[in-house]
Formats: C-alpha cells, structure tokens, sequence
C-alpha cells in the first residue's frame, strides 16, 4: 500500500501551533509566501524544503508521494504517457 501525503491542513496546523504563519515562514526563508501556502497542496522544492526543515521533518515524511526517502523528487508522470496523449486529446486534430 502506497504511503499518502500528510493532509495540507495538518501541515498548516503544526506550522501555526508554533506561532508563524505560512507567509511569515516563506519571508522568513526568503521565497515568497505564496510559494509556502501553495507548496501544501502542489510540489514546490523549494516551499517544500522550508516547510520540511522548520518542522524538523524529511520532505518524505510529510510528502511521501512526491519525494523519496533520500529527498529526491519523484517523477510525476511518464514522458512517454503525455508524448502518447499529446494528439489525442484535443477536439480537432488538425484545421481544415
């Protein structure tokens, strides 16, 4: 069974609990905070990794569907999935 991310709010919840906001957290790092709040629901390396480190945490335990244990990103999808789809998908294959 494939581990699941932590949900976004309890995320946000620990981040709070020790009296900073999300914003404050991505000033603070020197990235915007827009970057921080989006990183809980979509990779962001860079969100991730200050997320991560201020709560003490690897970015696999908190993101285990997006990283590896060592840290690394995971591949999201396939090249050959979105090269086999790229034709398909659209209403008119080509103008008339």
């Amino acid at each position: 069974m494939a581990l699941a991310n932590q949900h976004p709010e309890d995320v946000k919840a620990a981040v709070r609990k020790t009296g900073i906001t999300l914003t404050a957290l991505g000033i603070r790092a020197g990235i915007p905070g827009a970057t921080v709040r989006k990183c809980l629901y979509t990779p962001c390396p860079k969100g991730n990794r200050v997320v991560a480190d201020y709560l003490g945490l690897d970015l696999f335990a908190l993101w285990p569907e997006w990283y590896d244990r060592d840290g690394n990103r995971l591949s999201s999808r396939s090249r050959k999935t979105s090269a086999a789809r790229s034709a398909g998908h659209r209403q008119k294959a080509a103008a008339a």
